[in-house]
């Protein structure tokens, strides 16, 4: 209280409703205060709470709200703003209106949203606040949590003489259950402020029908504030109950109840960095049930970034981030959410980063630091041989994405068998029909850029052609150098049946005239690509045939990407049997392929020779001069 004894908090007062109708209900008795000590006040609404769809139904008495009806509504609720500020003695123009979607504010926030950022410090550094009226992040309610969150994003951005203000949080939406801030600060209300804090609350019309004993509750006999609390390691009270800095890596200790439960279960951890500019990193992870390594998302982007270790030892939830997510931050925001929920179980906290003298044990760390093996595995008609190789390649990688390509022998079956006995780091794609090696190969490639954070994607083949033991000296030599493709290559040819040998060899004698650093073995499939190169596979080749595999050859050749090969056994069953290799049309795709792409790289030396020549000339030209 002796804070707001203090005549110069009245000088200037700034508030941030999340919606309309927040100003009277947290600080109907405030503002009249305010205006009672002759003070410049100001009240940003951050959204018109237009989408309020039950309160709008139970009204309206209308079923479908389209986006004019909401508009409609917003544009009713900004004048009963208007209305509750004129019953607490302030004018309509100490209203300004951001219009964020309401319910959106979250979005916006993980989105990573600059725009709303900069507004809100412009709107700080130019009214110069005394006292600052703001939502809390133990908010419940999504909007008022994650605009509490912008507003200390905002806050990184004023120097020290902007910031000259005190902070009092308000709190709408609570949990009974979680202890709020110690340091209260109480406002004690006339029966006159509270009859008009009273009719200012019924100005809001729009909620009446539905909340009126809620929202009424709020005109008692004192207002509370909470002044702003410094962030803390430890909070028993929030799901994320604690965090530090161990080793390489941030270890976040959670609640019993942040696992999942249920077919409402799924919960997603938000972690939001900032550091004292106000750059930010953004990252969500979906927990899982039980002890894994799980994916860290962008929360900007979707993508996948790295790689998580959760597990449950002794008790606890730990979760384990490498810290190198998180670039410089110097604070964090984190967030338990389930989506399935209106209201959030807790609120955002915010977390200071300080290291720990604790150390983990090597096999987590190891989780984490050691790269990620995925293995697509493309199968046709290969039943007898597939279910074998399958299970030896899964011993030796993390993941594995099975593509059946239309197969009409029982492959599927053998598949479907081999995944029951892996669990879910293997999954089985089935199309109806073959569409070939290529197509295959393609969307096991964009599976796993989306669902998988690997580091090596290799690729084998099911018939037996390759042993699944060469994927150890694979990945041995991938670490060594991290080429962006690496190659099995198969040194004996002469036990092999004649079409591989010639055709090999043909493709192999064309490719070195133009490429002199192209392996020896152009059509093996037992090779291995780093993510950068799978991403621009993806990107640049159509997926077809057989021929696909040299696209993505002639690819990385174009590319000057560093190629490396390691030497294999060379395996026929029965002169290739198992092969759909098809001698006479698969081999024209192939040359076509092989013709047209050296024809566009000559071409394109023909047309980078002439721009060289043409650039010279004109610096001797210019010498000259």
């Amino acid at each position: 209280m002796s804070i707001l004894k203090n005549p110069a908090a009245w000088e200037r007062v700034l508030m941030f409703a999340p919606h309309p109708d927040d100003e009277s209900m947290a600080a109907g008795g405030l503002l009249q205060r305010a205006v009672l000590a002759g003070a410049r006040v100001r009240v940003v609404f951050v959204t018109n709470g237009d989408n309020n769809p039950w309160a709008q139904r139970a009204i309206e008495r209308r079923w479908r709200i389209a986006a004019v009806e909401r508009a409609r509504w917003g544009e009713r609720r900004r004048q009963e703003a208007i209305s509750a500020l004129a019953c607490l003695g302030l004018p309509a123009d100490c209203a300004l209106f951001l219009t964020i979607p309401d319910q959106g504010v979250t979005d916006l926030l993980l989105a990573g949203d600059q725009t709303l950022v900069g507004r809100i410090a412009k709107e700080i550094a130019e009214f110069k606040p005394k006292l600052l009226i703001t939502p809390a992040l133990a908010d419940l309610h999504r909007d008022h949590n994650s605009f509490a969150v912008i507003l200390r994003l905002a806050f990184d951005r004023l120097n020290a003489e902007q910031q000259q203000f005190t902070e009092l949080n308000f709190f709408i939406h609570q949990n009974q259950k979680i202890t709020l801030p110690q340091a209260e600060v109480e406002l004690r209300l006339s029966c006159a402020e509270q009859e008009r804090k009273r009719q200012a609350i019924l100005c809001h019309a729009t909620q009446m029908k539905l909340s009126q004993r809620r929202f009424l509750a709020f005109a008692k006999e004192t207002e509370h504030f909470a002044i702003r609390p410094q962030p803390k390691e430890q909070d028993e009270n929030h799901p994320v109950k604690s965090a530090l800095i161990v080793g390489k890596n941030l270890r976040l200790e959670l609640a019993r109840s942040s696992l999942p439960a249920g077919i409402f279960g799924k919960r997603i951890l938000h972690v939001i960095g900032s550091d004292s500019c106000g750059d930010r990193v953004q990252r969500s992870i979906v927990l899982p049930a039980r002890s894994a390594v799980i994916n860290i998302v962008d929360s900007v982007s979707g993508s996948i970034v790295a790689q998580a270790a959760f597990r449950k030892s002794r008790g606890k939830l730990e979760l384990l981030i490498p810290l190198s997510v998180f670039s410089s931050v110097q604070k964090i925001f984190v967030k338990l959410e389930n989506r399935w929920h209106f209201y959030d179980e807790a609120g955002w906290r915010e977390i200071p980063l300080r290291a720990s003298n604790e150390t983990f044990s090597s096999s987590v760390v190891s989780e984490i630091s050691a790269p990620r093996i995925c293995c697509v595995f493309p199968c046709y008609n290969v039943a007898t041989s597939c279910g074998e190789v399958l299970r030896r390649v899964a011993e030796r990688v993390d993941d594995i994405i099975a593509v059946n390509d239309g197969s009409t022998d029982g492959t599927k079956a053998v598949l479907d068998a081999v995944a029951a006995e892996s669990g879910e780091r293997l999954r089985v794609i089935s199309y109806p029909d073959n569409r070939g090696k290529g197509v295959a190969l393609l969307q096991g490639f964009r599976l796993a850029l989306n669902k998988i954070p690997f580091d090596l994607l290799i690729t084998i083949d099911a018939d037996g052609q390759h042993n699944p033991e060469d994927i150890d000296r694979m990945v041995a030599a991938w670490a060594d150098h991290r080429p962006g493709l690496l190659i099995g290559e198969r040194l004996e040819f002469a036990a092999g049946p004649l079409r591989s040998r010639l055709g090999n060899s043909l493709t192999s004698t064309i490719l070195k005239r133009f490429y002199p650093t192209s392996p020896s073995d152009t059509q093996s499939g037992l090779r291995g690509m780093d993510r950068a190169f799978v991403n621009e596979i993806v990107r640049s080749i159509k997926p077809q045939r057989y021929e696909t595999e040299l696209r993505i050859l002639l690819l990385a050749l174009e590319l000057r990407l560093n190629i490396s090969t390691i030497a294999i056994q060379t395996i026929y069953f029965d002169q290739n049997r198992l092969s759909h290799f098809r001698p006479v049309l698969d081999s024209m795709r192939i040359y076509w392929v092989l013709f047209c792409g050296l024809g566009r790289s000559f071409f394109r030396q023909r047309v980078t020779c002439k721009e060289e020549e043409g650039i010279a000339a004109k610096c001797s030209s210019r010498k000259d001069g």
